[in-house]
């Protein structure tokens, strides 16, 4: 009987610890949170990206929302904000460069959430010859029904090798480090398997940036919300985007590709560690 009322809870609450694969279940239990994150590789036709994310499923159970590379255009409000309008959430845009001289591109997040102390963090800037970007973190506290989390949201440059990539990811994981409490940390990190010659010529398959940066986020107590090595983006089957997280067990994550993005989304579906504790100690008397 034991056993049955186990794989009675596993069933409901998805596999126990991080790294679920499975799709997000139908039913979550209290204090569950759901986070999607997407590159939205700059487009602007707001119904298309609605229609598109109410495909896969993220527009009715996501609570949070990651976007990076979001366009706003001199005098109208940016896509993130017409996107919020349009699912209901609260919107917050940052500018992190100028595409030109009418468009910005930055990062956003939306919340189901009450969200306050927003700020924007200056990641470190390399000179990648062309196509030089300015890199940021988007951060937000967000008073979630399971408490008050800290959630970042990352962008990092592509031409990069894994130590200077690391270098940028630094900042963040410094920033949070002075936060005692559940973090997200997601985004497109861009890790890729070249190493990097003076920032523009790639060497296949060298450096595997995947691990690495993974292997640096969990000496900081931060797990991938996905086991294994997953494709996020359309090319070569690269692992760009992530979620990581402190104080959270992944109940479920998936990733949907998507016509609006090169860059797939991603969908997890969390729980505070301690609520899972406490869920299966009620129900199964674990300890």
């Amino acid at each position: 009987m034991r056993h049955s009322r186990i794989w009675l809870v596993i069933g409901l609450l998805g596999l126990p610890g991080s790294g679920g694969t499975a799709d997000a279940p139908a039913r979550h239990p209290p204090h569950a949170l759901t986070v999607v994150s997407l590159n939205l590789a700059m487009r602007e036709d707001v119904d298309r990206i609605v229609s598109e994310l109410t495909a896969v499923g993220t527009t009715d159970v996501a609570d949070l929302i990651l976007l990076q590379e979001v366009v706003q255009r001199e005098r109208s409000p940016s896509v993130a904000r017409q996107l919020g309008e349009r699912l209901g959430l609260d919107s917050m845009y940052r500018e992190a460069f100028l595409l030109d001289n009418r468009r910005s591109v930055g990062l956003a997040i939306l919340s189901r959430y009450r969200w306050h102390d927003v700020r924007v963090l200056g990641l470190r800037r390399f000179d990648l010859v062309f196509r030089n970007r300015d890199r940021i973190a988007l951060v937000a506290t967000v008073d979630t029904p399971g408490g008050r989390v800290q959630v970042y949201n990352v962008h990092l440059d592509s031409r990069i090798n894994l130590d200077q990539r690391i270098e940028q990811v630094t900042g963040v994981a410094g920033d949070v480090g002075s936060f005692d409490g559940p973090a997200i940390i997601g985004g497109d990190f861009n890790t890729n398997d070249n190493h990097w010659l003076f920032h523009t010529i790639p060497l296949p398959f060298i450096e595997r940036q995947a691990s690495g940066l993974q292997q640096f986020m969990e000496g900081r107590g931060f797990r991938s919300a996905f086991s294994g090595s997953r494709p996020t983006h359309d090319a070569l089957g690269m692992q760009l985007d992530w979620v990581f997280t402190r104080g959270f067990d992944t109940l479920a994550a998936s990733i949907h590709p998507v016509d609006v993005s090169d860059h797939h989304a991603l969908m997890v579906s969390l729980v505070p560690t301690t609520t899972r504790r406490e869920e299966l100690h009620g129900i199964i008397g674990m300890p």
